[in-house]
């Protein structure tokens, strides 16, 4: 006798994901990458543990631009999102876009994002409008708001930023309270730590998306008591040192629930150092400039995966990929449907799952502002004619203030570095 199982298949063991976006923190910025004047232990182990990427990049280096490419797939070009989305600006993503969030969310995944989300002030634009069953954060960058670089309230005076709305802190579509002093920055991390290890505990038994993008090191830099005056570096290096802390917990509740061996950890930044504030941003050496231009300081960043049953431990990939790349490589990890509209990432399974020589995208384009700026073909960098701010020749600020950029043109190629 026959017996026919009809609509009962089991679907694969489906992998949780998690994505740690750190804001503007650059390529030199972990111990594994060389950082010094503060430590990294949890980030290290995860690239003993997993892979390593020397040549990761961003697809804008500036907030909203960078965001929206990470959660589509797409050159922000192709999406149009540019540089970072302002308190009264009334555009946002495309909310037709398919999303990591969204993409996940019809493959039976429960998603959930704690932190900055900049890509949309209005309702639609929001989380909870966009694939999440969960948010609570910063809709803005943690500096969009009436307070001066020492914590000075400045609603009302003549200065520049007085226009700015209070700093709305956000639970699903409400506002809950508002940010309204540098002790408020300073809880922000561990409040967004909280939210994801409650998530997960919650979420334990069924497959998830924690995407986790933290407000730090942006400035104005906040950090607990815990890890003030912690670092030899000063209070960037705390703050970093905290982040750390963070996903430290996050390793610790996936171990807690047994989810850790089939949970894909990735660790990345939205865009490099912000170097025109001097001791409270971070470096991009041995990388050229920063935050804000399509250099190699601003554009590449630290990338790190680890999932255990999968990724092979200790290993470094010196091959071109993106966060672009991001979306269609979970779409092709967890089987789920790539979005119909066309993307520019590609998947990169073979290259994490240990195949570290296969070069899997070749070419990549560096756009800013609407403008293309230079193109990659292999090993080889053309960089076009353009102005941009630089950070050369500039006394950086410090304690929390910036110094006055340069403006430059400058059409010489440039060498990749490491």
């Amino acid at each position: 006798m026959l017996l026919l199982s009809i609509g009962c298949e089991k679907k694969p063991d489906l992998p949780n994901i998690v994505i740690i976006f750190t804001d503007d923190q650059g390529y030199g910025d972990l111990g594994c990458y060389g950082a010094q004047g503060f430590t990294t232990p949890n980030i290290d182990a995860m690239a003993k543990e997993g892979i390593l990427f020397t040549d990761f990049y961003v697809s804008q280096a500036v907030c909203s631009a960078s965001r929206a490419s990470l959660m589509t797939g797409s050159y922000a070009e192709r999406i149009g999102v540019q540089g970072a989305i302002s308190p009264w600006n009334v555009t946002g993503l495309d909310t037709s876009r398919e999303t990591i969030s969204k993409l996940l969310k019809n493959y039976g995944y429960t998603n959930a994002a704690f932190g900055k989300w900049h890509l949309g002030h209005r309702k639609k634009y929001l989380p909870l409008q966009n694939g999440f069953d969960e948010y609570a954060g910063l809709i803005c960058s943690n500096d969009m708001w009436p307070v001066d670089y020492d914590g000075t309230p400045i609603a009302g005076s003549d200065h520049r930023k007085n226009f700015y709305p209070q700093l709305p802190f956000l639970e699903g579509n409400d506002k809950i309270e508002e940010i309204r002093d540098l002790k408020d920055q300073d809880q922000l991390t561990i409040r967004y730590t909280k939210y994801a290890i409650d998530f997960i505990a919650r979420n334990k038994d069924n497959p998830f998306f924690l995407y986790l993008p933290h407000s730090m090191p942006h400035v104005p830099l906040g950090v607990s008591d815990r890890f003030r005056g912690k670092s030899e570096q000063g209070m960037y290096g705390d703050v970093i040192m905290e982040i750390d802390w963070s996903v430290g917990e996050i390793l610790n509740a996936l171990s807690k629930y047994n989810l850790d061996k089939n949970t894909l950890i990735i660790f990345t930044s939205d865009n490099g150092p912000w170097l025109n504030y001097g001791t409270h941003s971070g470096s991009a050496l041995p990388l050229r400039e920063g935050k804000g231009t399509m250099w190699e300081g601003g554009s590449r960043v630290p990338c790190i995966m680890r999932w255990p049953v999968k990724i092979p431990a200790g290993i470094v990939s010196n091959q071109l990929a993106a966060t672009i790349d991001i979306l269609p490589t979970i779409a092709d990890l967890t089987g789920a449907p790539l979005p119909k509209k066309p993307i520019d990432g590609v998947s990169i399974k073979q290259i994490i799952e240990g195949d570290i020589n296969s070069i899997i995208r070749d070419d990549y384009y560096y756009y800013y502002g609407g403008e293309l700026i230079a193109v990659r073909k292999g090993k080889m960098k053309l960089v076009y004619p353009h102005s941009y701010r630089s950070y050369e020749g500039v006394t950086p600020g410090k304690d929390g203030y910036p110094a006055c950029l340069l403006y430059t043109s400058d059409a010489a190629d440039e060498g990749l570095g490491v």
